[in-house]
C-alpha cells in the first residue's frame, strides 16, 4: 500500500485531516527559518514537498532508506531537477544544511538509534544548524481517541490491546520491541522523547501542537519541536 493511502489520502477523514494539517504545520515552520540548503530526513513518499513555496529556489535533499517508499518519492519530485535524494545516511552532506526537518521518525527507533540519528544530524548542519522535529501524541486523552479510530478503521497498530491502551492513557511505561524499526506507535511517549532531547544537548526553543495548538497534549496527534544543537 502507498505511504500515502495511510496518511493524506487516507480513507478515514479524521486521519486524512491529521495529516494533511501536520504536512502543512511541518510546512510553515520550515518556510519561517527560509533556509537555502535543506534535509527532509525520513522524508518517506516526500508528500512534504507539496507543501512547500519557492521550492525551485532552494537547494533541498531528501533521504529515504527504504526502497519502496523511494519509489513513490521519485514519482512525487519528478518535475524538480534540484532535489536529491539520499539512499544511505552516509551519502549525506557534513555541515552543509541550514535547517533539517525529521518528521514521525524518531517514534519508530530505539534510544540508541535516535541518539545515532541525532548524531548524523549534528554532522549534516551547519554549525547553527535548525531542527524541526515532529513525533505523534501517543499518551493521555489524545492515545484514547487515535486508538479508537484506528480499531473502528481497522487501523491499528501492533501492540494494540485493552492492557496497553490503559497504560497509554494514564502515561504508564509500555515494553516496546528492541528492534531496529518498529512499525508501531504504541508505547511511544513524547514527553520522555522530550526529557531525552534535552539530555542529549538539544536545545528547545518552541513547541508546537497539531492539528490544535489551542489543545496542547490534551487532545492533539502530533508536537513539533524547533530546536537546535547545544554547540
Amino acid at each position: 500500500m502507498e505511504y500515502s493511502k495511510l496518511t493524506s489520502s487516507n480513507k478515514n477523514f479524521l486521519k486524512r485531516f491529521s495529516h494533511k494539517k501536520r504536512f502543512l504545520v511541518a510546512s510553515k515552520l520550515i518556510e519561517k527559518y527560509n533556509p537555502y540548503t535543506f534535509l527532509d530526513y525520513g522524508t518517506g513518499d516526500g508528500e512534504i514537498i507539496k507543501y512547500l513555496h519557492n521550492v525551485s529556489k532552494k537547494k533541498i535533499c531528501l533521504f529515504e532508506p527504504v526502497e519502496k517508499m523511494r519509489e513513490n518519492l521519485n514519482v512525487n519530485i519528478k518535475n524538480f531537477s534540484n532535489i536529491k535524494i539520499f539512499e544511505k545516511s552516509e551519502e549525506i552532506n557534513k555541515n552543509f544544511f541550514d535547517l533539517i526537518s525529521i518528521n514521525e521518525v524518531f517514534e519508530h527507533l530505539t534510544l540508541e538509534e535516535c541518539k545515532k540519528t541525532l548524531n548524523i544530524l549534528k554532522q549534516a548542519g551547519k554549525q547553527n544548524v535548525k531542527l524541526i522535529i515532529s513525533v505523534p501524541i501517543e499518551v493521555g486523552l489524545s492515545s484514547l481517541l487515535k486508538n479508537l479510530i484506528r480499531i473502528l478503521t481497522n487501523q491499528t497498530h501492533q501492540g494494540t490491546n485493552l492492557k496497553n491502551l490503559i497504560k497509554s492513557v494514564f502515561y504508564f511505561h509500555i515494553d516496546r520491541p528492541n528492534i531496529p524499526y518498529n512499525d508501531s506507535h504504541i508505547g511511544f511517549n513524547y514527553k520522555k522523547f522530550i526529557q531525552f532531547l534535552i539530555v542529549e544537548g538539544i536545545i528547545i526553543n518552541k513547541i508546537t501542537y497539531s492539528p490544535f495548538n489551542l489543545f496542547k497534549g490534551i487532545a492533539n496527534t502530533q508536537i513539533f519541536i524547533e530546536a537546535n544543537f547545544n554547540d
